[in-house]
């Protein structure tokens, strides 16, 4: 099991309304805030409700874990947020967007 550092994010619009979706991310395990591969949604969410590898992001100098959740506007069952920290703000759509 390998622990990924999430540092940029790709987003789709959600299917039937205005907002976003994270549609892929950006992963290093080195550290790196720059470099890394990307990996969808859907082998980020398999990973998670697996077991297999974990993602993580930084926000305001704290880790917080990447989750699988439903999206808090729409039905979307495979919605990457990041776990609640010290910030109210979502870590995953504060990052860098490719």
């Amino acid at each position: 099991m390998s622990s990924w550092r999430v540092n940029a994010v790709q987003t789709e619009k959600s299917a039937g309304g205005p907002h976003e979706h994270i549609s892929s991310v950006r992963v290093s395990n080195s550290g790196s805030a720059t470099d890394g591969i990307w990996l969808t949604r859907s082998t980020v969410v398999h990973d998670i409700r697996t077991g297999g590898d974990d993602y993580y992001t930084l926000g305001g100098g704290s880790r917080a874990a990447v989750r699988v959740v439903t999206c808090p506007l729409c039905t979307f069952a495979d919605y990457l947020r990041s776990e609640h920290d010290l910030t109210t703000a979502d870590n995953l759509l504060s990052l860098p967007r490719s």
